[in-house]
């Protein structure tokens, strides 16, 4: 039950840190959304191996 709340607390994080970099000129509003999707893929499968490997 941690796991999908702190997923959903680290997508709003990268949202914010996404619509920041948008407003500053960095990057493209279109290029944000993959952008998270990707981290929080990567995210997921390190955290699924860290869990597999201290079971």
């Amino acid at each position: 039950m941690l796991k999908p709340a702190i997923l959903a607390l680290v997508r709003q994080i990268l949202t914010v840190g996404g619509t920041a970099l948008v407003a500053k000129g960095l990057v493209q509003a279109s290029d944000v959304e993959p952008m998270i999707g990707a981290l929080l893929t990567i995210g997921s499968v390190v955290w699924s191996v860290a869990d597999k490997r201290g079971r």
